[in-house]
């Protein structure tokens, strides 16, 4: 394995209580003026363990043709200590070689310092990182790329036993499962894994399902307003992050996925938790559940439609042109709060997200209630939408197309 300590910084002083001699007499601090002092003290470690063989190639091929790195990222390593003090008072500096284990050192450091101390100088460091369950899910940049294997073995060694594998996603979202292509860097392949949010407990498989961690703040936020009364729809519900939860507050879910290993874990979750009473679990396409959920007598009962599918959801609600033309209009009917979540560029997201849910119900007097989600991407806004379906909408003759 391969040293931390190669190209280790000055600034990092705190490796200074490695080799520091314990004070004798307190009176000795106080001698500093006289030039007795030991201020200034300045460490740098040149690490002398042989190179492991197994972790040979870390850095990548193209890597290789550098300087060889030694050492380990963790563990007992013995190095050559030099030991700078400038003694004040007496205008000389000395150098001293001590032979020293340091293996306390790697612990007392972040992985943000350790990773500014391996990468070459002037790179962005990937500080951050998202978790599910026992995953370290990386967006390495192309340039991370040649140390993608160093970065992940030091995101290992820095959050062990939490993590235990370390992954990097390699590829856009383009399927209609909203599954995510991604490689194992460090640790086990293993990407089965179990995660607790907001009490729950879901079980996810992220080489067949979708799980967004970073979008917890959101959900609750969603769920907030939610009361006993309410009876959900969840169009794109996945495992179940909103559906499940939704279940302890609400008096009903209807959770529907298209993805069938999705919707397989909506329906063991359900059970993990103990909530699958009260959700009823679909497998179809979105706008063949919509219709199939305000053609049926559940209809009038429902009070609130989730659309969580930023690339495509708007897409989606030209199904709810119609959705009562067939039913006498003198019968009180609900019409549902319909929150949609989506993305969008421009320069002004929330009249851009605007104009596209007008067109795609083909009703300019929409009364929308705007938020900004988070940023994913420079210049790229998450957004979410609430409006009341307005009634000349759920009236409404259907186009030829829907």
């Amino acid at each position: 394995m391969f040293s931390v300590w190669k190209k280790f910084h000055w600034q990092y002083m705190n490796l200074a209580r490695i080799s520091r001699p314990r004070r004798k007499k307190r009176k000795e601090k106080k001698e500093g003026k006289e030039g007795n002092g030991r201020k200034g003290e300045l460490y740098v470690v040149e690490v002398v363990e042989e190179e492991r063989k197994e972790m040979s190639g870390l850095l990548g091929d193209e890597f290789r043709g550098g300087e060889k790195w030694r050492g380990s990222t963790s563990g007992s390593t013995v190095g050559k200590v030099y030991h700078w003090s400038h003694l004040y008072g007496r205008g000389t500096e000395c150098f001293e070689l001590k032979v020293c284990n340091v293996d306390e050192a790697f612990d007392f450091h972040s992985y943000v310092q350790i990773l500014e101390a391996l990468l070459p100088k002037g790179m962005i460091i990937p500080s951050a990182f998202e978790t599910v369950g026992h995953i370290a899910h990386l967006n390495l940049r192309e340039e991370h790329q040649p140390f993608k294997y160093l970065i992940a073995k030091v995101v290992l060694d820095k959050n062990k036993p939490k993590i235990q594998t370390v992954v990097n996603k390699i590829d856009a979202i383009h399927n209609d499962y909203r599954t995510m292509q991604l490689e194992v860097l460090a640790g086990n392949n293993s990407l089965v894994t179990m995660l607790v949010e907001n009490g729950l407990r879901f079980n996810v498989d992220l080489a067949t399902v979708y799980w967004n961690s970073k979008l917890a703040t959101e959900r609750q936020r969603l769920l907030g307003g939610f009361n006993f009364k309410d009876v959900v729809c969840d169009v794109f519900a996945g495992v179940g992050p909103i559906s499940i939860p939704a279940a302890k507050i609400v008096k009903r879910v209807y959770a529907n996925d298209l993805n069938p290993y999705a919707v397989d874990y909506l329906e063991r979750n359900s059970v993990l938790n103990k909530l699958e009473k009260k959700i009823e679990v679909f497998n179809m396409d979105g706008r063949r559940f919509i219709d199939a959920m305000f053609a049926s007598q559940k209809a009038h009962k429902i009070t609130q439609v989730v659309m969580n599918l930023p690339n495509d959801a708007t897409e989606f609600l030209d199904a709810f042109r119609g959705i009562y033309r067939d039913r006498p209009e003198d019968v009180k009917f609900t019409f549902p709060k319909t929150h949609v979540y989506g993305f969008s560029k421009a320069r002004d997201p929330e009249f851009d997200f605007h104009e596209r849910i007008r067109i795609a119900l083909a009703e300019v007097a929409v009364n929308v209630e705007m938020r900004r989600v988070r940023l994913v991407a420079p210049g790229k806004w998450m957004l979410c939408a609430s409006f009341v379906l307005p009634e000349s909408v759920a009236f409404a003759r259907r186009s030829p197309n829907t």
